[in-house]
């Protein structure tokens, strides 16, 4: 299982426990909603309940109509005495029928307006069921109660069809409770938000390190990979980087010894290239000293020389071979590589994508290992061959020479192989000269599939040089 599916998973998690403790919340605050409205029911039909007591008491002595305006200072009276301990409700005492009965009602506080009608039905349905009526208008968060009374009084009240009406209006959005919930719920979501963009972040941007790294190490030669500031994936890199520094000193080594190697399996080759001249050097001395002729002994001195002169490329060409190249690598146009290596009127064709290619190079090591390639296919290759040089440049540098001759014979085996070569005047070891100087700027120097003809491949990496 992956690191981000872990952390998703553990996202899910935290997401699904925040929704557990959201719909706690939600519940707990709908359970507090309906213990309020049935605490608001019971205040107002309390608080109607005090004033029919009060109404009572005032009328008890009554047994005529009283005067209009000193009844409804007492009715006024009664509201203040009833509701003193009240807060939050709004009273009155109304007829049934104020047409009838005009002058007969007290108010303790206001009454919305748009709560009129409601009232004045609920007053009827008081008076005609004779008894108290608690009702809720509204919806969850903002809600009215309404209760009203039937006063009736005691046998003989002069006043009748009468009822106590209270009003007590909630706003749960504006209780602290309400204030409490809606913070946590909100609390909530922004902890889950937050955590998603910073999950989100953290393996996104992991991510994409990790394929920086993993496209880094896909590469032939990825060198030393940079730190990415994740302290977990540094440390891995760090090891991978100490790993790779261990690695291209084992390779370095196993190269040296690959050349000494390579130095021993030549004692044989090199005894023959060595014997041949020198047996044909010996032959030619003793000819001359015989000969009395001044144009035998002339011709004589003369295949000496072109044998002498054998020997001497044959120990430069081992000296070459058997030498460390240190690499110096700078930026070099690759054009101009190209067309000194090619060194004279030669009908090469050359392309390159893209052109004017700007590449870290070692010009020397790279520019003797053109040399010796193109010295190969120039030797191969008959006036109606033709040799092509391709160039392109990705994330690698690549060269490759290409020519329509008769290509490497099979039976020679391993053309880099030293001393391995299918031409009579040829020393064989211009291939291995060259996939050294290749090698030790960290590319390669391959022999590529081919139709017709022979074809080299030369990759370097744009750190050429560094491992």
């Amino acid at each position: 299982m992956s690191l981000r599916t872990r952390l998703f998973g553990l996202w899910l998690m935290s997401l699904f426990g925040s929704l557990v403790v959201a719909v706690l919340i939600i519940g707990l605050f709908r359970q507090t909603a309906a213990a309020h409205r049935e605490r608001d029911r019971a205040v107002a039909a309390r608080a109607c309940q005090a004033i029919t007591a009060h109404y009572d008491f005032y009328t008890a002595n009554m047994d005529a109509e009283p005067e209009a305006a000193t009844f409804r200072a007492g009715l006024r009276v009664v509201l203040q005495v009833a509701l003193r301990r009240q807060r939050g409700i709004v009273a009155a005492i109304e007829p049934s029928d104020p047409s009838a009965t005009p002058g007969v009602a007290a108010m303790y506080g206001t009454i919305p307006a748009t709560l009129s009608a409601v009232v004045a039905d609920q007053i009827n349905d008081a008076i005609a069921a004779d008894r108290l009526i608690v009702t809720t208008k509204g919806g969850f968060l903002n809600r009215t109660t309404i209760a009203t009374c039937p006063l009736g009084g005691p046998l003989g009240t002069p006043v009748a069809n009468i009822a106590a009406v209270t009003v007590l209006q909630a706003d749960l959005l504006r209780s602290a409770f309400t204030r409490f919930a809606f913070g946590g719920l909100a609390v909530l979501l922004a902890t889950m938000l937050a955590s998603a963009g910073f999950l989100a972040r953290l393996v996104l941007g992991f991510s994409r390190r990790l394929a920086g790294v993993e496209t880094a190490l896909a590469s032939d030669h990825p060198g030393l990979l940079n730190l990415t500031g994740e302290a977990e994936l540094d440390r891995l890199i760090t090891a991978l980087n100490a790993t790779t520094t261990r690695l291209d000193a084992a390779r370095a080594r196993i190269a040296q010894s690959e050349r000494l190697a390579a130095l021993g399996r030549m004692a044989a080759g090199l005894a023959h290239e060595i014997r041949n001249p020198l047996g044909a050097i010996r032959l030619r001395a003793e000819t001359g000293l015989a000969a009395a002729d001044p144009a035998r002994r002339a011709a004589a001195l003369d295949r000496i020389l072109v044998e002498a002169a054998r020997l001497e490329a044959l120990t430069t060409s081992l000296l070459g071979f058997a030498a460390t190249p240190s690499p110096q690598p700078r930026a070099t146009d690759l054009d101009a590589l190209i067309t000194a290596a090619i060194g004279g009127p030669v009908a090469i064709s050359m392309t390159a994508d893209p052109t004017g290619i700007i590449w870290p190079l070692d010009p020397i090591l790279t520019r003797s290992a053109l040399e010796n390639l193109l010295r190969n296919a120039i030797a191969a290759c008959a006036p109606t061959d033709s040799i092509t040089i391709t160039a392109q440049a990705t994330q690698n540098l690549s060269i490759t020479i290409a020519d329509t001759g008769p290509g490497i014979d099979p039976a020679l085996g391993d053309p880099f192989e030293p001393f391995t070569t299918g031409r009579a005047d040829g020393i064989g070891l211009g291939l291995a000269i060259a996939r050294d100087m290749i090698r030790a700027q960290g590319g390669t120097l391959v022999r590529a599939p081919a139709t017709v003809g022979a074809a080299f491949v030369i990759t370097l990496p744009e750190g050429t040089g560094e491992t």
